[in-house]
């Protein structure tokens, strides 16, 4: 999966600065329980996120 993440990343161009998320359990605030992830890019990063 991490593969593939970075094969997304740069076919849409973010490659270089990209986060891979998993938001696991209902405390995490996960809605829908299986197992996805979220690619998160084109806006700068900080700390703490949001």
């Amino acid at each position: 999966l991490m593969l593939a993440a970075i094969k997304i990343a740069d076919k849409e161009g973010v490659a270089d600065a990209f986060r891979l998320v998993l938001n696991n359990g209902a405390g995490a605030g996960q809605e829908i329980f299986h197992m996805h992830f979220h690619l998160l890019a084109g806006r700068p990063f900080s700390w703490p996120p949001g």
